[in-house]
């Protein structure tokens, strides 16, 4: 799965803008042909005296955890094709309110992972376009 954990100072998004970046991610990956439930956003809001940064609070400040289990990008030619289609949805929501933000992505092996008890099927296979047409886990 690709989860995206987006801290956030407070008041900085507001709920349509959230619904609008969840949905532009999730775009990222439906592309690659993942199912869309695969990808979950979490935002989470900081009070300003929650975050430093610097050792300073800071009032207009994203920091996102991204981490891949679904997929990896095996090739330098995938990592920045990812990084392009990740500013593409970040910086026209957070450039014009004078935001600063920074993220990070980890990837971890697939075999850690399960959704509702069932091991995710194989990429690109039957079980797996059945699981996207569906847009849930199924027992296949």
């Amino acid at each position: 799965m690709p989860r995206w954990i987006i801290h956030h100072s407070a008041n900085l998004l507001s709920a349509e803008e959230k619904q609008n970046l969840a949905k532009t991610i999730t775009q990222i990956y439906s592309r690659l042909g993942l199912p869309d439930f695969y990808v979950h956003v979490h935002f989470q809001e900081q009070p300003l005296t929650a975050s430093f940064i610097g050792g300073e609070p800071h009032s207009k400040f994203v920091d996102i955890s991204v981490w891949h289990l679904a997929r990896t990008m095996d090739t330098q030619e995938m990592k920045q094709r990812f990084l392009n289609a990740v500013d593409a949805v970040l910086n026209p929501v957070f450039e014009p309110k004078g935001i600063d933000w920074e993220y990070f992505v980890t990837e971890s092996p697939k075999d850690l992972w399960k959704i509702n008890g069932l091991v995710p099927p194989e990429i690109g296979s039957e079980e797996e376009k059945e699981w996207k047409r569906l847009n849930r886990a199924v027992k296949i």
